[in-house]
């Protein structure tokens, strides 16, 4: 089973769910990710902030070195898809034609410039780091889901 997490520009949030659940080592679900604006805003690397999570939580081993574009091959590839805000997905459904029954959208933003020092951009991406986490163990757990990945 393919899981793909979509985000903005897949250097941050979908990259840190990608790695985290690959980092797992389930034989049976392998997770990929993508950003709908990779190719036009982001510089294909994946953010210092991401980095240092990464780096932190012994990842780096399951990290991807490159963004990916969101692409209809791509949504069409995976099983299940996990959006990262609604208008992500709205996005996909409307420009992309995205209508696979199997996903959810998590409501988790994207880190915004609002902070001033990188002590308040690390404590909050440790915040989201977690609540991406908890929401990938919490994907798992779902025997409906452990089911479709049977």
């Amino acid at each position: 089973m393919t899981i793909h997490f979509v985000c903005r520009g897949n250097t941050y949030r979908s990259r840190l769910a990608e790695t985290y659940l690959n980092s797992k080592g389930l034989s049976d679900i392998k997770a990929i990710s993508s950003g709908i604006e990779a190719d036009n805003n982001f510089s294909g690397s994946i953010t210092w902030y991401a980095q240092r999570i990464i780096q932190k939580n012994h990842l780096q081993n399951f990290a991807k070195p490159m963004w990916q574009e969101t692409t209809k091959k791509l949504l069409n590839k995976a099983d299940f898809t996990v959006f990262m805000q609604k208008d992500i997905y709205n996005y996909c459904s409307s420009n992309l034609g995205f209508n696979n029954k199997n996903f959810e959208v998590w409501e988790i933003n994207d880190l915004t410039e609002a902070y001033d020092t990188d002590e308040e951009k690390i404590k909050e991406t440790e915040r989201i780091y977690l609540e991406i986490k908890q929401r990938v163990d919490n994907l798992l757990a779902k025997s409906t889901f452990t089911e479709r990945g049977k």
